[in-house]
């Protein structure tokens, strides 16, 4: 028997409330240059450090009386900006070389039952290496960012704009994440990166100095954590945060986090229910990882990936 084992359960316990309970007085982390997130956690009282990411939650709060804030919403019910809305992610294709786009077969049906498809979804960080069927890449981009209905919309001047819909929710329809997809083991695709154009249904081919290569090698876990040479490809997902920001100022950045979420669960429910697998994996250096997909790193970046294959037994 261990010595761990041979603890008591109550006392583990009473070990884990003491541990939880209580934040140390370390007067010295202010001058302390190597600071883990556990000594940041355990000082917060009084310690003098930036803590960027609370101070995000404070600036983007939503507050009464916003006059400004209003006046941009209240904008974008204009007819100028009903017409922007209707091309709104055709312009993402315009800024891709077009260099012999791929035109998607029709999607592969997504027979699972929902319940089931639930019940299923697990990460899969061990993968077969077997080819991803270009079907099946058509139908998981379809539910991640494709144009699944429109409707039309009547300007003031009497015209007509169709607007489309997506199946991921976005705040205001903005859409300000493009899907890119890295083909690394994909039928009928040459291993390169792409970007999905939905409103032609076709995947495009990214400037000539993008290289998937360089993105994969972004990626800090090992083939024994995520299997990533027996993938069958990776999704990117690539924020423009202004087209949300331009409308809803810094809570915009709020949204595109919520709407690449609900894009990422999107992608693992169809893949789930045909058949694949995937994981979620953020363990990717931001600067290399854009300047691979030839990302400026702010008004256009990476902000999620995930990655696709056949799980394979041990997964």
């Amino acid at each position: 028997m261990s010595r761990e084992e041979s603890v008591p359960p109550y006392m583990r316990l009473n070990a884990i409330l003491y541990g939880n309970s209580y934040k140390s007085w370390d007067p010295s982390v202010n001058a302390t240059g190597f600071r883990t997130q556990e000594l940041q956690y355990r000082t917060l009282s009084h310690a003098n450090y930036s803590r960027v990411a609370e101070t995000f939650l404070i600036n983007s709060r939503l507050r009464r009386c916003d006059w400004e804030g209003e006046s941009s919403i209240a904008s974008y019910f204009s007819d100028e900006a009903l017409q922007m809305l209707s091309m709104r992610g055709s312009g993402s294709a315009n800024d891709a070389r077009r260099k012999d786009a791929i035109p998607l077969p029709p999607p592969a049906r997504l027979s699972m039952e929902l319940d089931k498809t639930l019940v299923r979804r697990r990460s899969r960080r061990v993968y077969t290496g077997d080819a991803l069927p270009l079907s099946y890449l058509a139908a998981i981009l379809r539910a991640a960012g494709g144009n699944t209905g429109s409707s039309e919309a009547i300007l003031g001047s009497g015209e007509h704009r169709t607007m489309y819909f997506r199946a991921a929710p976005s705040a205001g329809a903005l859409y300000p994440i493009d899907v890119y997809f890295g083909a690394v083991n994909v039928q009928g695709l040459t291993r390169q990166l792409y970007l999905y154009d939905p409103f032609g249904s076709r995947l495009i081919y990214l400037d000539e100095g993008a290289s998937l290569t360089r993105a994969i090698d972004s990626f800090l876990v090992s083939d024994d954590t995520i299997s990533l040479s027996q993938a069958s490809g990776i999704f990117f997902l690539v924020a423009q945060p202004w087209r949300a920001m331009r409308k809803y100022g810094a809570r915009g950045m709020r949204f595109v986090f919520m709407e690449a979420g609900a894009i990422a669960q999107n992608i693992n429910l169809a893949t789930v229910a045909l058949g694949f697998g995937t994981v979620e994996c953020a363990s990717t250096v931001d600067d290399e990882i854009n300047e691979a997909l030839r990302l400026d790193g702010t008004f256009r970046a990476i902000v999620h990936t995930l990655v696709v294959g056949y799980p394979g037994s041990s997964s």
